[in-house]
């Protein structure tokens, strides 16, 4: 005799300890601030994908949950990095959130009718890779849920929910059977490509919605709990290193200088073309973002005034860099800087920036060595995912000598109007001078790339400096607009 399937009874006894240990297991990971954990739930439109995600707004704490429903991108979406939605919606550390429509289905949809080829599909899955181990690395539990109908029992689903109402998630539209089955051969070969150790695809019957409902929670109280007792997070698999064997600031002149009436001349005359390179047509539906690193007291300041104050402020934004906030320090390390990225037809300006990762974080020895060499091809896929959707990364170093930081440090503590400009911090780092320009070395070798070079400027003389910041900004943005 077969097995006796579950009596109403039995099932809801079930729901009702799966329902205590989600709560229970919610509460400790809010109480750890580890996690998040991403749920992804896809799969056929029939299968209660949305019906699904509201059963666990009974189950859980409704604060600590955020539910993300994406359909194909428009407006502002089309004419940014695919990613930039998605990255800008992850939820803090302690929280869980739901994602229908996510980073898969418009990869998925296009493949399903024959939009893209299989091998674009494959790199788009390798991006996808890319992104979710980056998370699974700071510590996010990914889970990624396919509700799978047979096309018997989706042909039967679909009248059924014709009769009455539903909160279906209709991700695919009017898809004939044929339809549906190029779905089911995109979505096998997604599984191929994305299933791995950190974030594996389960396949889920959604024929009876109470059993799936309750296989689902089952599967969503195991990581849970598992992320929310693991010790410290994750750190990225050991990649090979290899230290710059470069020495940047020795290769420059820093006897280049003008004079006053020169650097007016050239002032004025790379400020107008600045102005009019960004008010071009093409230029709107492109954008710019401009970093800036470099020495203490090299004056990036100044050299990012002479370039704000020729442009519309309607359409800039200058960010200012510092120790991540606990809302920052809640998400990975690259979401605050995905959140800040131009959109089209504007600039921002970097006074600091992201790689802080390999500079700061990495002398300071606030992350593990793994951790920062990792950062140089995550920050490089995301200057890549940027100048793919039409932004101009144009990067500056700004250079000066130990002995020229000296004289300019002794110089702003004696002045009233500049002593603020001058912290403890400041005179902390100095002592680490050899330490960070072999970071700088290691940092130009592994993230100059062909699509976002890094200009190194020697900024002893502060009015080259800024001219020539503003030549190279005219000239990138000549090349890039052509």
């Amino acid at each position: 005799m077969g097995d006796k399937s579950p009596s109403a009874k039995e099932l809801k006894q079930k729901d009702a300890e799966l329902t205590e240990a989600l709560l229970e297991a919610q509460f400790d990971l809010r109480q750890s601030r580890r996690g998040p954990v991403l749920v992804v739930i896809s799969g056929n439109d029939f299968a209660g994908k949305a019906e699904a995600i509201y059963a666990f707004y009974e189950r859980l704490d409704n604060r600590h949950l955020h539910t993300r429903a994406y359909a194909l991108p428009e407006g502002i979406d089309r004419r940014m990095p695919r990613m930039w939605r998605y990255w800008r919606s992850l939820p803090p550390a302690g929280d869980v959130g739901f994602y229908l429509g996510s980073w898969y289905h418009q990869p998925l949809m296009k493949l399903a009718r024959d939009q893209i080829s299989e091998a674009a599909f494959r790199q788009e899955m390798d991006r996808i890779n890319s992104f979710e181990r980056l998370l699974a690395s700071r510590g996010t539990a990914i889970v990624k849920l396919w509700l799978h109908l047979t096309p018997e029992h989706h042909k039967h689903t679909q009248l059924d929910l014709h009769e009455r109402e539903t909160v279906a998630m209709r991700e695919w539209g009017d898809f004939s059977a044929t339809d549906y089955e190029r779905v089911r051969e995109s979505a096998r070969l997604m599984m191929e490509c994305t299933s791995n150790t950190e974030a594996p695809w389960v396949r889920v019957e959604s024929l009876d919605p109470r059993a799936r409902d309750l296989r689902i929670a089952e599967i969503l109280l195991e990581h849970i709990q598992r992320a929310g007792t693991t010790d410290e997070q994750a750190e990225p698999a050991t990649t090979q290193w290899t230290q710059s064997q470069a020495n940047r600031s020795a290769e420059l002149d820093y006897s280049l200088s003008l004079d006053k009436a020169e650097y007016e001349t050239l002032l004025e005359q790379y400020q107008n073309r600045l102005r009019e390179l960004v008010r071009h047509p093409r230029f709107k539906r492109r954008s710019l973002l401009v970093v800036f690193e470099g020495t203490d007291a090299a004056g990036k300041g100044g050299a990012i005034r002479r370039i704000t104050q020729c442009l519309d402020p309607r359409y800039l934004r200058v960010h200012g860099t510092s120790a991540p906030t606990e809302e920052e320090r809640a998400h990975p390390y690259l979401w605050r800087f995905w959140k800040r990225i131009p959109g089209p037809g504007t600039v921002v300006i970097f006074d600091r920036s992201h790689y802080g990762r390999v500079l700061v974080e990495r002398v300071e020895k606030l992350i593990p060595d793994a951790c920062w060499q990792a950062s140089y091809a995550e920050i490089n896929d995301f200057e890549t995912q940027l100048a793919e959707s039409g932004t101009l990364v144009v990067k500056f170093w700004l250079a000066i000598t130990e002995a020229e930081q000296l004289k300019r440090f002794e110089a702003r503590d004696a002045s009233p109007l500049k002593r603020y400009k001058l912290t403890e911090e400041d005179w902390r780092n100095r002592k680490q001078w050899d330490a960070y320009q072999l970071a700088m070395n290691d940092m130009i070798d592994h993230t100059s790339t062909a699509q976002a070079p890094w200009h190194l400027v020697p900024a002893e003389d502060k009015r080259y400096a800024r001219v020539e910041t503003l030549r190279i900004l005219c000239k990138m943005l000549e090349e890039h607009l052509e």
